[in-house]
């Protein structure tokens, strides 16, 4: 039994909780929820745009797809709530979607999250899952001791993926996944959540492939990557100029053109699936190098459906 110094500091623990996170707003849709987290693409540090992440919520649980640098304070900024996380997704194991998987996850705990957290992706998410914890045991271990809270490593689950099929299923989502093409990793995700109300899939990076749009076939929404080649092209040529490295430069760019969907291919997907909305996201360059409008008219040129340009904290 607990005694009264016990409960006052689990109490104290527990409304701390509550004032650093804030509630859902009043008035909020029951319908599953959609919200691009951070909508840039790559490893730099974008002033206006935060790393790729996305959020779905249906019957009060959060899933998060893809955990780019900054991904807690997203969702703190979106409103959401972080105790409520339930699964974590990861397309593929580039830092840009994966850097903060664990922070995700330890902002969740301290937030008062009590239940488990599954997390799906490729390997080693598993390795990457104990490397974390064994990062930040020092802090775990003083937090458990000194402030009475419950051991958060058994609540942290990763499950391996290497292979198309049914992901998970709940009371809220059904998750499924095709292998994306997306080279040089050998394997990279591409997921659908399927709720009671509507449907979303998320491309990850990947070149165009038959997977991608069988697996998007019908959805209500298509969240795609948006490469604009030409604006790639421009942007390493004015920083050669400024004295980066031509070989490094050129080298990106093969690798950003060889290994992912531009932003014209996502319109033929999405036109090929047949999706109602095609959700332009992962934006290359970034940094508003390219206005959104030209992204949303290459993706015009095969889609004849809605096209949104998603923009960080956008709830579609």
């Amino acid at each position: 039994m607990l005694n009264r110094r016990e409960t006052l500091k689990i109490s104290a623990g527990a409304l701390l909780a509550s004032a650093l996170e804030p509630g859902l707003a009043a008035g909020q849709p029951a319908r599953t929820r959609i919200v691009l987290l951070g909508t840039t693409g790559g490893p730099p540090l974008q002033a206006t745009r935060a790393a790729p992440s996305n959020a779905v919520v249906a019957g009060g649980s959060l899933y998060v797809v893809d955990c780019g640098n900054g991904v807690a304070r997203q969702i703190v900024q979106a409103g959401l709530r972080l105790r409520a996380l339930k699964d974590i997704f990861i397309t593929h194991h580039h830092s840009d979607h994966n850097l903060d998987y664990g922070n995700l996850f330890y902002f969740a705990w301290y937030a008062g999250l009590q239940d488990q957290v599954n997390s799906y992706g490729p390997p080693p998410l598993a390795e990457m899952t104990k490397k974390f914890f064994e990062l930040n045991a020092f802090d775990i271990d003083i937090r458990t001791r000194d402030e009475s809270r419950r051991d958060p490593r058994p609540l942290l689950v990763p499950h391996e993926i290497v292979s198309a099929g049914i992901v998970m299923q709940d009371r809220n989502v059904k998750v499924t996944c095709v292998l994306a093409d997306h080279p040089p990793l050998p394997v990279a995700l591409s997921y659908r959540f399927d709720a009671a109300d509507r449907s979303v899939v998320f491309s990850g990076d990947t070149r165009k492939t038959d997977a991608l749009v069988n697996l998007a076939k019908g959805a209500d929404v298509f969240v795609c990557e948006a490469q604009y080649l030409p604006g790639m092209r421009e942007v390493l040529q004015r920083a050669v100029e400024a004295g980066y490295d031509k070989a490094t430069a050129d080298a990106l760019f093969k690798s950003i053109s060889g290994n992912a969907l531009s932003v014209a291919q996502a319109g033929e997907v999405a036109q090929a699936a047949g999706v109602k909305t095609l959700v332009l996201s992962h934006f290359v360059p970034g940094g508003g190098s390219v206005p959104e409008q030209v992204f949303v008219e290459q993706a015009r040129k095969a889609f004849s459906g809605e096209i949104i340009a998603g923009r960080d904290l956008l709830e579609v």
